[in-house]
């Protein structure tokens, strides 16, 4: 299945890019669980890929939670929620 794609230049504003940052920042700091996953999709956001719903289904998020970092996991759902309200083409 291919991923699907958006233009990130027409859509994702200097804030989103840099809530991206932000939230890649603080995921590499988290050490008792491997948050590289989720990183990678969320750098594929400046390529223009939508990886959205994979984001929303990692597991990360339930180990985020299950070990106090609710706003972090909101912050994540809220970017991914951004960026699958982009346009897509093929």
């Amino acid at each position: 299945m291919d991923t699907p794609r958006f233009n990130r230049h027409e859509n994702m504003d200097s804030a989103t890019r840099g809530r991206i940052l932000d939230l890649i920042s603080d995921l590499e700091i988290i050490e008792r669980c491997n948050p590289r996953n989720v990183i990678n999709m969320l750098y594929g956001a400046f390529d223009g890929y939508d990886y959205s719903e994979q984001i929303l289904q990692d597991k990360l998020l339930i180990q985020l939670t299950d070990g106090g970092n609710t706003s972090l996991v909101k912050e994540i759902q809220t970017i991914a929620t951004i960026i699958k309200s982009y346009p897509k083409y093929s």
